[in-house]
């Protein structure tokens, strides 16, 4: 995991997040992680759903061409504001892979 991904209490920055797809694909990578890491780390405390939403999202912009520097890769924070997930889901509604 330690190529793909970096783990810490605040934040989980997931390196070429974009190729990895599809929702099933996103929570059995996610998964993987939550199986070998500290329970007390940012990926471990928030729902999947909210995982997966936020990850989708960035992929939605990336294969729009928006801001692909920043949306190749994705930080899942440990703590994120109401309005960011509800924009996450919303988002993440319309990606389709």
């Amino acid at each position: 995991m330690s190529d793909r991904a970096t783990l810490s209490y605040d934040n989980t920055h997931i390196y070429d997040s974009y190729q990895i797809r599809s929702k099933e694909d996103m929570r059995t990578f996610l998964n993987n992680i939550r199986e070998h890491c500290d329970p007390d780390l940012a990926v471990a405390v928030r729902s999947m759903k909210s995982l997966v939403c936020e990850w989708r999202s960035h992929n939605f912009f990336y294969y729009l061409h928006v801001f692909r520097s920043r949306t190749k890769d994705v930080d899942l924070e440990r703590k994120q504001t109401w309005w960011r997930e509800c924009f996450c889901r919303i988002v993440s509604f319309f990606y389709f892979w």
